[in-house]
């Protein structure tokens, strides 16, 4: 399993590498729900929270693998060009758990939910996320990506990944400026920045390549 052999293994690449993602996502969601239950509003919005956090890190390795693989080539970069298709799904799955929290806050403890969460603002975002999500999902399938123009679906997936990257991180921001602020607000706004910061340094390398 020398030189990045390890990463050429079945269960890391595929199909086979999302179904493991999901499983993972699927049993953190039930631990989630066993340890931390729905019995109260806080504890149901924990759960929107932590199905948050399973998503993340695979928005941002989505976001940052073309970058990685111009700054630092190599059998990393390459595993994860190979699988940014299942990178993003992942995150589509784990992200999908939202949506089930966000049905049961609403379903168990409506008067919060109205109370708290069903302003226009983050409605109108929810709304915005979910059909991203959706279309971003639908035409990671190539059976609907060739039916669409190269550069519909370039656009489509820029404008996605660069929304779901800010959303994402803004979310982590402001926990993390605020006094409820936990550890995991602080490591996923410095790997958003971090990122960004690599992207940055991907294109500027690509600006300059060209300049020459």
């Amino acid at each position: 399993y020398k030189n990045g052999h390890a990463l050429k293994h079945r269960m890391l690449n595929g199909w086979s590498f999302f179904y493991l993602i999901a499983m993972l996502t699927f049993a953190g969601m039930i631990a989630g729900l066993v340890l931390i239950g729905t019995a109260t509003p806080e504890a149901t919005v924990d759960l929107i929270r932590l199905s948050v956090q399973f998503a993340s890190p695979w928005i941002f390795i989505a976001f940052v693998t073309s970058p990685l693989k111009q700054l630092f080539p190599g059998s990393v970069s390459k595993w994860l060009a190979r699988n940014r298709r299942y990178m993003g799904l992942s995150f589509a799955a784990g992200f999908g758990w939202q949506a089930v929290c966000i049905a049961a806050l609403f379903a168990l403890h409506p008067s919060y939910y109205g109370e708290q969460l069903h302003n226009t603002v983050d409605l109108m975002g929810r709304i915005a996320s979910y059909i991203f999500l959706t279309a971003l999902t639908v035409t990671s399938f190539f059976s609907v990506r060739r039916k669409m123009r190269p550069e519909h679906w370039r656009w489509l997936h820029l404008v996605g990944i660069w929304y779901f990257w800010a959303v994402i991180w803004v979310t982590y921001a402001e926990q993390a400026l605020s006094s409820a602020v936990k550890t995991i607000d602080l490591v996923y706004t410095v790997l958003g920045l971090l990122v960004l910061f690599l992207r940055i340094a991907a294109y500027l390398k690509t600006r300059a390549g060209k300049s020459i």
